[in-house]
């Protein structure tokens, strides 16, 4: 049987949500909390679409374009959906979890590069992420 090596995880110093809302989610990478300078790399913390299992439609309405970013710009998309609902619905829940490939697609669609997913060992999410370029887009 072939081993593989696990993937290098990005070690970013601060994340903060697209959506620059407070989140029920502890962030990834054993970071405190999630950060709130308007500048930096980001995570999405999917939100439920209101049907059972997530489509590629759901997670990329939720994904920003990476024309739209800094070049550079790390991008986390956490595989579970953020709670909602009543308390008691939250505790008696189950975890949706939004399958990795959907999400590395996402970013694929959106131009990110440098992909990549795993599990993060701090937190214990499912992680895909991408990478703005650094290169300057060609000419139309």
């Amino acid at each position: 049987m072939t081993t593989w090596p696990a993937p290098l995880l990005p070690t970013p110093a601060a994340l903060r949500t697209v959506s620059g809302k407070s989140v029920r989610v502890a962030p990834p990478f054993g970071l405190a909390g999630w950060s709130e300078t308007p500048e930096g790399d980001l995570a999405v913390v999917l939100r439920s679409p209101g049907s059972a299992t997530p489509t590629l439609a759901d997670v990329a309405a939720q994904v920003p374009d990476s024309a739209t970013l800094p070049p550079g710009t790390l991008l986390v998309i956490l595989g579970e959906l953020e709670p909602s609902g009543a308390l008691l619905a939250r505790w008696l829940g189950r975890n949706v979890r939004v399958a990795r490939a959907l999400r590395t697609s996402t970013l694929l669609a959106f131009g990110y590069e440098r992909l990549g997913g795993g599990v993060d060992p701090a937190s214990g999410h499912d992680l895909a992420w991408g990478y703005v370029s650094s290169r300057p887009s060609p000419a139309p």
